[in-house]
């Protein structure tokens, strides 16, 4: 019956209503037709706005990690197509960030060991790009398995994406996650490279403890915790296990240069930075479904000066560790290049209006991330 509602449309279903004088005026209504029947007892649509999804009789009810799943038929959201749907699910900015991070990590790897000298340079791109496109594709699959656990979060503060939409189903976004997390194995296997492997595996299992709405789980309800897991992520496991990746070496096998040491402890405080800043625009929706996180917690005036706070302790740091631990040509010209990121961070926070959803996001992406990128392009020149 429910595919037949699909096939014929809400104009056969009237032709066999009663209570509906005319074919006409339910035509001229069309796209909000409601079933008015008055001895329709069998429709499943009586009284109710047509749905987006509509469950498939009989279909089977499965369980993942305490996702109830069942197939359904997803109709096309409004001017979304598949390929906006997938580019959306996928956070292309996260995406972005993986590339640059991965990249520099490389650089700095290669500068370190002297690759370039002691491989051909057939060998060292092969073994960048295993870990950059690794990286990509679990990065993917994690901030799938969020947007699986965070539906009803995202439909109040991140509507556009596709999971809270409608434009996928949540068995789509389990294949997408499923196909990603095993191609990102298969090239990490592929690679023999046992730190890729545990970059990889590690980076998985923080995501399911983070998102995963589970007994001991879902971690992201505790800001400590929340904030672990993403700065173990960005800070410590991209730098070291992409670094001996690069090397092609064990995670054990050497002593790491005091130059990557200072590198994981400014991603850190920019870690701590994501992880705060990243639910200031997420407060509504966080009230709503209890997720007590620290701007729930503390308000996002408080939240927003620590980051500002910590960012200008961070580039503080840099220039000073610049000018007076290594005082060489390039290391002043990257002082200068923090010096004026953190000026202009400063003085974009200024317009930022701290109880708009929309402002606190724009500043997120358009000044925490891009600096965020930048600083990975300025690291292999400090090497």
């Amino acid at each position: 019956a429910v595919h037949a509602f699909n096939e014929t449309g809400p104009m056969a279903v009237a032709m066999s209503a009663h209570g509906i004088s005319t074919v006409a005026r339910l035509a001229a209504t069309r796209r909000s037709t409601t079933c008015r029947a008055h001895s329709c007892q069998s429709s499943a649509f009586v009284g109710k706005a047509l749905p987006k999804k509509v469950h498939l009789a009989g279909s089977p009810r499965r369980k993942y990690l305490g996702l109830s799943v069942r197939a359904v038929q997803t109709l096309p959201s409004p001017g979304i197509s598949l390929h906006e749907a997938f580019k959306n699910f996928t956070r292309p900015h996260t995406i972005l960030g993986t590339i640059v991070s991965t990249s520099s990590v490389t650089l700095m790897a290669w500068q370190f060991g002297h690759v370039l000298e002691m491989f051909s340079m057939m060998i060292a791109a092969m073994q960048a790009a295993q870990a950059v496109a690794a990286a990509v594709l679990m990065n993917v699959a994690i901030v799938g398995i969020n947007q699986v656990y965070d539906k009803k979060l995202d439909r109040v503060n991140k509507p556009y994406l596709p999971m809270a939409s409608g434009a996928f189903s949540s068995d789509m976004a389990l294949s997408v996650i499923a196909v990603s997390t095993t191609a990102s194995f298969m090239i990490g296997v592929w690679s023999g490279s046992s730190a890729l492997m545990w970059a990889l595996v590690i980076s998985l299992l923080l995501g399911i403890v983070y998102s995963v709405d589970a007994p001991g789980l879902r971690w992201k309800k505790s800001p400590l915790l929340a904030a672990t897991c993403v700065l173990f992520v960005r800070a410590v496991i991209v730098q070291l296990g992409f670094f001996a990746h690069a090397l092609g070496r064990e995670l054990t096998d050497f002593n790491f240069p005091i130059n990557l040491w200072c590198a994981i402890g400014f991603m850190t405080v920019y870690g701590i930075v994501i992880a705060l800043f990243k639910d200031l625009p997420d407060m509504e929706g966080d009230m709503k479904q209890n997720v007590r996180t620290l701007s729930v917690r503390l308000g996002p005036s408080f939240v927003f000066n620590l980051c500002l706070a910590l960012l200008s302790i961070a580039y503080g740091t840099a220039v000073f560790m610049s000018v007076v631990h290594a005082p060489t040509t390039i290391s002043r010209v990257v002082g200068a290049v923090h010096s004026v990121v953190i000026v202009t961070l400063l003085a974009a926070s200024r317009r930022v209006d701290v109880s708009s959803s929309d402002s606190l996001y724009d500043f997120y992406i358009r000044f925490i991330w891009k600096a965020f990128y930048l600083e990975y392009f300025l690291l292999p020149f400090v090497m």
